[in-house]
């Protein structure tokens, strides 16, 4: 096939998009799978500090960049200005998706002895996504006056202020994942106001891929090379915590949480847009499908990542395999020293767990694993027909 160019029709899918997106979810995988160590070992640690400090921005930003692409080509092909229908099928279809997750989890989670208490209208765990999805589509459909009479910049510094002011408001929180909508919000909102194949001419160059490589680079060097410590600063790019929640990590969390959030969304970005510039844009086979179905990939994984980690205690097993040692009552209390017998055993025990997540990755990038995610984004499709039609 062809590589895309900007000029390709609109009903065509953005290779660009959906190969970065297949790189995003994988990282998401191998987060999940890497968590419960990072207390363990210097090197998960910096990893997991690494995969944090953009993969889940850059979703937003995908996202945003996505929403304004469906409703630009419904407007065009309907002849349509200055006017957006709410799409009460994404709505609902995210909401019945992030429920049906949540739902799986604690299913699963019970099945492994967690028993995890249920919360109707608050998420802590990965469901809050699809949460905020929602929450976009209704968020932005309530601003569509704003875009005729305010500039787009305008909306995304005061985005900027939002999230920088939630943190000093604790009680907001989980319930309905609204701290991190709120938090994700700029970010969102410039995926949004950016024309996606405009940014193609952007970042479909030598130069910006050599910047981006540059950008990579250095922010690999400095998650390596930082101290113990800095693995605090994941807590900032989950959007989730209150500035009173982090002062027990940094002292001045409070003082100074305002402009560490902006400084942290900035960083996000970066990495974010120095990861599009390296991303091919032509079709990479079973690559770009897997982009075109982070969904399913999203919905199934976390179960298994449970089962890697707790039961099967399958990174330590890894460890003892190429000649180290693991000892789990130094787990968490003496903090790097659970693990033991050099960097080698660790080295290769994570290329092996590592090649397992692209493994995982693909294998829930198959089309039976579509289901239950389509019928129940289906759902809302077919909930707002019968609205429509009982409406008639």
């Amino acid at each position: 096939m062809k590589k895309m160019s900007t000029l390709t029709a609109a009903n065509k899918r953005i290779y660009k998009y959906d190969n970065m997106k297949a790189f995003l979810i994988l990282l998401v995988v191998i987060g999940h799978m890497t968590t419960d160590y990072v207390s363990d070992a210097r090197i998960v640690r910096w990893i997991t500090l690494w995969i944090y400090s953009f993969h889940m921005p850059a979703f937003i930003f995908i996202s945003g960049l996505m929403h304004k692409r469906y409703i630009s080509e419904e407007k065009s092909l309907k002849g349509i200005k200055g006017e957006t229908r709410l799409r009460w099928d994404k709505v609902w279809g995210f909401f019945f998706c992030a429920y049906g997750l949540k739902i799986f989890l604690q299913f699963t989670r019970t099945l492994m002895g967690q028993n995890p208490n249920w919360h109707w209208i608050e998420e802590p765990g990965i469901p809050w996504y699809l949460f905020v999805m929602a929450e976009y589509e209704v968020l932005f459909y309530l601003m569509r006056n704003i875009d005729e009479k305010v500039k787009p910049w305008i909306v995304i510094l005061v985005a900027f202020a939002a999230s920088a002011a939630v943190g000093y408001f604790p009680v907001i929180g989980d319930t309905f994942c609204l701290s991190r909508m709120v938090n994700f919000l700029p970010i969102y909102a410039i995926g949004y106001y950016l024309d996606m194949r405009t940014i193609l001419t952007w970042f479909n160059n030598k130069w910006m891929s050599m910047a981006g490589g540059v950008i990579i680079i250095t922010s690999l060097i400095i998650c390596k090379f930082g101290k113990w410590g800095w693995y605090g600063w994941r807590k900032w790019f989950t959007g989730r915590r209150s500035y009173e929640f982090l002062q027990e990590f940094f002292e001045n969390a409070i003082e100074d949480g305002w402009w560490i959030r902006i400084l942290v969304w900035i960083v996000a970005l970066m990495l974010t847009f120095a990861i599009l510039a390296l991303t091919p844009d032509r079709d990479l086979g079973f690559i770009t499908v897997m982009g075109a179905r982070t969904l399913q990939v999203y919905f199934w994984h976390r179960p298994v990542c449970y089962l890697l980690r707790k039961p099967l205690m399958l990174l330590p097993k890894l460890v003892e395999m190429f000649g180290g040692t693991y000892d789990s009552t130094l787990s968490g209390p003496i903090p790097g020293l659970a693990f033991a017998g050099g960097s080698v055993p660790m080295i290769f025990a994570l290329i092996v767990y590592f090649a397992l997540g692209i493994a995982m990755t693909m294998f829930f990038s198959l089309k039976i694993f579509e289901h239950p995610t389509k019928e129940l984004m289906s759902l809302g499709s077919k909930m707002v027909y019968k609205g429509n039609q009982g409406r008639k």
